[in-house]
């Protein structure tokens, strides 16, 4: 931790009349390189520690220095700006509200994310314009503030856009407009939102923003087990490459694998091969392991143990071939690591049925890994584009 001036030092002292005085200085000089520096140190600063310089800092303000948080409101962390938040719903009037439309119009990124959090609980019409020129912007901070402030209003412009915005072939509109319908945060359109995610190429990215916003209790009432099965295909397809193992316990992935440990549903099944697949491959390789933080590392191995006696169903896992495409591209990745020939026969009829290139590969991919053999004539048949075809051919 590198605290960068002496009032940020004495802030999160021990001494309370130290931290106390160091509060008062802070704020009645505007001193800005110390609120900058307790931002870009907050990871460091105990949670505990925190709250006691916020609750200082908050004693410290009142309406003669309140001018000192505009500066302030410049530089944005998730926990010292709660300091700034506080006060301006404690003073909150209307000449505030004024002057936080004037950043929100013409202020920094960083204070329009301030302006946006204030209208959450000031439901101020005029901030309407901002909250929803603001609801797709490129930074994620702001863009989801302002979500959330719509849905608080009970706007629906902004939302009624990412429906639209849903329907075009554009996949980096369609994620913007995800995003949003996250953090807007109704019912209905998470259900559209993990409808999406079955066939989207942002599919991990979607999962883990829907992650972030909900924990497993809340996602267990929002959604169909069939929806919470397909988000977890998603975290557990993703891991460890395209996802850190660090967030497999904020993810909840215990949880969902012990409630769903006897249930037969094919596509669960899968979900549970794979994720006793990855614990395997994780938990006994230290270059998946040795930079994972402890409660990460007692889960895997809790996740392991849960799995141990699990037997892979790979006669009810070859129902998934015959399921939408980015399912059945992951039952022949089990069946790969599983290294299965009996359901070879399976394999067999979805190459001569299928007609796309991504399967047809998969399919030649999963008989040179198992040692069996396909008729290379049908996928060269089918195959049209030259890198598909080269690619496929590499398989025989």
């Amino acid at each position: 931790m590198d605290l960068e001036t002496q009032n940020a030092r004495n802030l999160i002292s021990k001494d309370f009349k130290l931290s106390s005085q160091a509060a008062i200085d802070i704020v009645n000089s505007t001193d800005t390189k110390t609120f900058e520096t307790l931002c870009k140190n907050s990871d460091y600063i105990f949670d505990f520690v925190a709250d006691k310089a916020i609750k200082n800092l908050v004693n410290a303000t009142n309406k003669r220095n309140l001018s000192a948080t505009f500066e302030f409101a410049k530089f944005y962390d998730t926990k010292f700006s709660q300091y700034i938040e506080a006060v301006w719903q404690k003073y909150a009037n209307e000449d505030l509200t004024d002057e936080i439309l004037n950043i929100f119009d013409s202020g920094t990124t960083e204070q329009k994310i301030h302006a946006a959090k204030y209208f959450e609980k000031i439901n101020d019409p005029l901030a309407l314009e901002f909250l929803n020129k603001y609801a797709f912007d490129e930074d994620e901070i702001l863009s989801s503030a302002c979500a959330c402030t719509l849905r608080a209003f009970g706007d629906e412009t902004s939302r009624n856009k990412a429906l639209e915005m849903l329907k075009t072939a554009d996949d980096f509109q369609k994620f913007s407009a995800i995003k949003f319908l996250i953090n807007y945060g109704s019912k209905e359109d998470l259900i559209t939102v993990v409808n999406e995610l079955k066939n989207s190429p942002f599919g991990s990215n979607i999962a883990q923003e829907i992650m972030y916003k909900y924990d497993f209790c809340e996602l267990e009432n929002l959604l169909a087990p069939d929806d919470i099965i397909a988000l977890y295909d998603e975290i557990i397809s993703s891991y460890p490459e395209d996802i850190s193992l660090d967030t497999i316990q904020d993810f909840s992935v215990y949880e969902f694998i012990e409630k769903n440990i006897n249930n037969m549903n094919p596509h669960i099944q899968r979900v549970l091969t794979d994720a006793k697949l990855l614990v395997e491959l994780v938990v006994n390789e230290n270059i998946y392991t040795y930079d994972l933080n402890k409660n990460a590392l007692s889960e895997l191995k809790n996740i392991e143990n849960l799995l141990k006696n699990h037997k892979s169903e790979s006669a009810l896992i070859s129902d998934e071939l015959k399921s939408e495409k980015k399912r059945a591209l992951r039952a022949l990745n089990t069946f790969i690591n599983l290294n299965s020939k009996e359901n070879f026969k399976e394999i067999e009829e979805l190459y001569a049925k299928s007609t796309d290139s991504e399967v047809l590969c998969e399919c030649a991919r999963a008989a040179k890994c198992l040692n069996c053999k396909l008729n290379s004539t049908i996928g060269l048949e089918k195959i049209t584009e030259r890198n598909a075809k080269e690619l496929f051919k590499s398989y025989f």
